[in-house]
């Protein structure tokens, strides 16, 4: 694991599985709600799930998967920005 990795332990106490609610404002801009919704179809950037089978469950994101999407969204603007820049 990366740095990313290391810094989202870091900024959610050190958790690896991090609630679906604590990422979804800062990282994938949208509300708990909107969020929830989206887990449930599955169509947020990286994979969500409950860790018991039960709709009171909370969503919960893998800070692993979590870095390995921001790790690649960085890679994509650094290429955009060195097409713009050259």
């Amino acid at each position: 694991m990366g740095p990313t990795y290391f810094g989202l332990l870091a900024e959610f106490d050190g958790r690896a599985e991090i609630p679906l609610e604590e990422v979804a404002p800062r990282y994938f801009g949208v509300n708990a709600r909107t969020a929830s919704a989206r887990a449930a179809a599955q169509a947020l950037p990286v994979p969500a799930y409950r860790a018991v089978d039960s709709q009171k469950s909370p969503w919960l994101v893998s800070a692993g998967d979590l870095a390995g999407y921001l790790d690649q969204r960085k890679a994509e603007a650094r290429q955009w920005w060195a097409a713009v820049n050259e």
